[in-house]
This record gives structure tokens, sequence and C-alpha cells, in this order.
């Protein structure tokens, strides 16, 4: 015959399963991070400067993209995705379309996307956005301006951007 607390260990297995089976399928994949697909972030320049610095703004903008993607992984309740684009991504209506394609195809909830804009040898720009990667809706654009076209300049916007998103994501 059955202890009572074999009894009781049963039951308990079988409201678990119950439960378990009448739970709503999102409830199971509410504890995963959402993941954001990060575009390799663009740069412009139009400072008019004659000294060649194209080597330096490459290494700074391929430096800011990955500062910015393992800057989101680290938040608590975002996972970061890489999307890399051949040359710079393209952010005409058609190239970010493609990109949230691409974004959506990998399992990513949202896409970052954004560029770097030098004016002058001290002050340059930054325009992100985040879409929804499901219905390419915006959900949040920022428009930073920063100084110092140096790798710690570069740093601190990147910083920013990250905490931005991590703050300003809703969550899936």
């Amino acid at each position: 015959m059955p202890t009572v607390r074999a009894l009781a260990l049963c039951r308990f297995r079988a409201l678990s399963a119950v439960l378990l089976a009448l739970a709503p399928a999102g409830a199971a994949r509410a504890a995963e991070p959402v993941r954001v697909a990060v575009a390799d972030i663009g740069f412009t320049d139009s400072s008019g400067e004659a000294r060649d610095q194209r080597r330096d703004h490459a290494a700074r903008r391929l430096s800011l993209t990955r500062e910015v993607r393992a800057d989101i992984a680290r938040a608590a309740s975002l996972d970061s995705l890489a999307l890399p684009c051949e040359g710079a991504c393209r952010l005409d209506a058609e190239g970010v379309e493609t990109l949230r394609q691409r974004a959506r195809q990998a399992g990513a909830g949202f896409l970052l996307v954004g560029s770097v804009h030098k004016m002058s040898t001290l002050v340059l720009s930054m325009r992100v956005a985040v879409l929804d990667a499901a219905t390419g809706k915006l959900v949040f654009e920022r428009l930073l301006s920063f100084r110092g076209d140096n790798d710690e300049g570069w740093r601190h916007a990147g910083a920013y951007v990250a905490r931005e998103v991590a703050e300003q994501l809703p969550p899936r």
C-alpha cells in the first residue's frame, strides 16, 4: 500500500504536469533574453579635413560596432546578434528592410541600425534606430552628438547607446 508521502508526491507530479500543459507557450520563453540584431554601424565624414583618416575611422567604426554588441549582450534581459554587412550597411528604406528581414530570420526580436557622421574635427553625431524585427515598427530613435574624434569619444558614445537600448526595449 502506498504511503501518504508517495501519494502526495504523485499528486504533486500530476498537478505540475497539468499546469505545465496549460501554461501559454510564451510563458516558458519569458525568461529568455530578448535578442537584438546589431547591424554594422556606418560612417560618413563631411568635415573636409585635409589629413586622410579613413583607416582610423574604419577601425573605430568596427570597434564601436563590436562594443555596442558586447554591451547589449551584458544586459540581463538582452542578447546580441551580429548582423554584418559587406562594406557598409545600406540604411535607406530598402537596405533597412533587408536588414530587418535578416534579423527576423535569425530569430531576433529587434534590429538596431546606426551611423556616425563626422561634422568637424571635434563634433560627431550618431543616429541610431531600433525596429521591431517582426513588424518593422520603429521602437525608438536617438540622435546623439559627441565630442572627440578619438577612441574614447567613440567608446563613450557606444556605451551610451547600449545603455539606452537596454533601458528602452520593451520585454517580449
